[in-house]
């Protein structure tokens, strides 16, 4: 061992590590991904939340999808679980999946605005224009000062060749947020 590092000290060079990125499709991550359910059978329905909202908002997307994941699995229900759950979907790229805990979460809150936007850019995601067109308005009418709505509302309109409501969506959005 000694005659090993002896060698490594006149060579500096040769010691270094180089890394390669390694691509994994999200199911094989997801397969090897075990959950520790005893851990997380302490807390309540609430706290579950709590701790998934916590973990997302602090940027450690895996935990939360870890405690949203053991959420749903135990039954509960709660449209903010189902709408952040199918937002990190949406970010790993999948995108039915993603479609289908919007839904949900509109089908338990209908007046939740965050969530048809959030559907209105997934299915814009999936080419479905005009469904994404719907969405964003029913967005928009549910939060009237929901400014990303009507940017990517103003977005949709232009790809549909509506060019004037394209235009006064943005122009509502700029007057929202001029900055």
């Amino acid at each position: 061992m000694n005659e090993f590092n002896q060698k490594d000290k006149g060579n500096k060079k040769d010691a270094q590590v180089k890394t390669f990125p390694v691509q994994f499709a999200f199911k094989e991550i997801q397969e090897n991904f075990n959950i520790n359910n005893n851990s997380l059978s302490k807390f309540s329905k609430e706290g579950i939340i709590n701790q998934a909202i916590n973990f997302h908002k602090k940027g450690n997307i895996l935990e939360a999808k870890k405690y949203y994941k053991y959420f749903i699995d135990k039954g509960f229900i709660d449209y903010r679980v189902f709408s952040n759950y199918g937002t990190i979907l949406k970010d790993y790229g999948n995108l039915k999946e993603a479609e289908f805990y919007l839904r949900k979460s509109i089908e338990i809150n209908p007046t939740f605005a965050e969530g048809h936007y959030n559907l209105g850019n997934i299915l814009k995601d999936l080419d479905k224009q005009k469904e994404a067109e719907l969405c964003l308005r029913k967005a928009i009418k549910i939060n009237p000062s929901l400014t990303e709505g009507y940017y990517n509302l103003g977005k949709i309109l232009k790809d549909l060749n509506k060019q004037k409501e394209a235009e006064l969506c943005l122009r509502k959005a700029i007057k929202l947020k001029p900055d």
